[in-house]
């Protein structure tokens, strides 16, 4: 096995052929079947490397052979973590990486638990569904969000993949500490949480219920923002208890999940819940 060996003196393993068998392995956690199979996921750049290493859940760091040496600060905290440090040849550090410009670093981490979502894993505190939001941007910029603004309860219906790169980059380092659950019925979770006290409102372009602004975000309220494309499904309209309108100017396209679901986060942080 070849060795790298940095100016400090510390060695880590070094590949060449962008056909080795890690390298292959590892290129394929691209494809989400891979990444549930082996529960680990990928993340690119320096500050996702920082974010992974202090929650303690790197497996292994792959650095540029061009890079290698700038990045010798990150690869001593990846030894020191208990990681493996892998130096690749910049042709085998290509086949790992999807970024247009790299930064010459990419961390395979461990996927944490995910729960079943639960009334009572919403209780005492505001939580935010997200039903059928399929854009893994969007999905990781309302993760980064929540995150800075109260830390709510999220809970997940039919969702695009927590673990994909584009949702891990927009989240930035949120899918460490997001307080994340995920329904696989999302309706079931609508009635459960009603029955268990909770008011649940749907998000909707329609007026007739609530208008954000005039009422006050509680402690036991969930609010479900839908689809980019159709909103919340009919089915669950039809089980919550309320809709929620966001006030805008006429003749206005709707706000993109994101957007909204940024608006509603502000709301009710403002509110302190």
């Amino acid at each position: 096995m070849e060795k790298y060996v940095f100016e400090s003196g510390l060695e880590a393993e070094f590949v060449s052929s962008r056909q080795n068998p890690r390298v292959v392995q590892t290129a394929k956690l691209e494809q989400k079947k891979y990444r549930d199979a082996e529960k680990v996921f990928l993340l690119d750049g320096v500050k996702l490397a920082h974010e992974a290493l202090e929650f303690s859940v790197v497996k292994e760091v792959f650095l540029r052979q061009s890079d290698a040496e700038k990045l010798r600060p990150e690869a001593t905290a990846a030894h020191e973590a208990g990681a493996r440090v892998t130096v690749l040849s910049d042709a085998a550090f290509e086949r790992i990486t999807t970024e247009n410009a790299p930064q010459g670093i990419v961390t395979l981490a461990v996927q944490r638990d995910i729960p079943e979502a639960a009334p009572e894993l919403c209780r005492g505190r505001f939580t935010l569904m997200l039903d059928s939001v399929r854009d893994p941007g969007n999905l990781g910029t309302i993760l980064r969000s929540a995150s800075a603004l109260g830390d709510p309860a999220v809970v997940l219906h039919s969702c695009a993949d927590l673990w994909s790169r584009k949702t891990v980059r927009a989240a930035m380092g949120a899918v460490f500490k997001s307080s994340v659950s995920v329904t696989h019925d999302g309706a079931s979770f609508v009635r459960e949480a009603r029955s268990a006290g909770l008011r649940v409102i749907a998000s909707s372009p329609r007026a007739g219920g609530l208008t954000l602004g005039e009422f006050t975000p509680g402690e036991n309220d969930v609010v479900i923002i839908g689809n980019e494309g159709h909103g919340v499904s009919d089915e669950i309209i039809a089980e919550c208890d309320t809709t929620l309108l966001i006030p805008m100017r006429e003749n206005v396209e709707s706000l993109n999940a994101s957007a909204a679901a940024n608006v509603i986060l502000w709301e009710a942080a403002r509110r302190g819940k």
